[in-house]
């Protein structure tokens, strides 16, 4: 009898808990929506991801920016609103660091690595000039310029004031930042096709 008034017990304590929303993770459900055969299921995700208070919708969006042709543009915009909010003292920044690892890739796609080095020029933070200096003399793996990447990183430079009279941002300071959106801009293009896998 003492064991099933015990296991009655925990039953009605994991309900309450479950209904109390504590066992709720809206990250399970993200991770699941973003590898969603349905673009709009995957669209919703990044931009829930994007206004989703939570470090690890960063690693989320990652992967969809590395991964998701059709939504790189959009998780590289919630990136860039990721990067504004996220203002710590801890260096090196860890936002900064990881795109900034992207875009010195030599193993990633052109396109992957330009868009990275854009994020890196609109997330506004001077801590990104030391890898933005390398981006801008970027090389592909085959040894070949990356002329891509070499002009975003260029254009990111600019807009942190390191090279000519500066540059500005195609996403206006202050307008992802704190604050919860409901459309995310789209960046200007970079590249008219993603070049052939080596």
């Amino acid at each position: 009898m003492r064991c099933l008034y015990a296991t009655a017990t925990a039953l009605l304590l994991v309900m309450a808990w479950g209904l109390s929303g504590c066992a709720i993770d809206p990250m399970v459900r993200l991770n699941e929506d973003i590898e969603a055969e349905d673009v709009d299921v995957r669209r919703e995700a990044v931009l829930t991801l994007a206004n989703l208070d939570d470090p690890r919708s960063i690693v989320a969006l990652n992967d969809v920016f590395e991964g998701d042709e059709e939504l790189r543009d959009m998780a590289a915009v919630a990136l860039v609103k990721k990067g504004r909010e996220q203002v710590t003292d801890r260096k090196p920044d860890p936002i900064i660091e990881g795109i900034a690892a992207l875009a010195n890739n030599v193993h990633l796609s052109e396109i992957v690595r330009a868009r990275a080095a854009w994020i890196l020029g609109e997330i506004g933070d001077r801590e990104a000039i030391p890898a933005l200096k390398t981006a801008a003399g970027a090389k592909l793996a085959n040894n070949e310029p990356a002329t891509l990447v070499r002009e975003q990183a260029t254009q990111a430079l600019e807009k942190l004031g390191y090279k000519s009279a500066g540059r500005s941002f195609e996403i206006p300071m202050g307008t992802l930042e704190n604050q919860v959106v409901t459309v995310l801009p789209e960046p200007e293009p970079i590249g008219a096709t993603e070049e052939p896998a080596a």
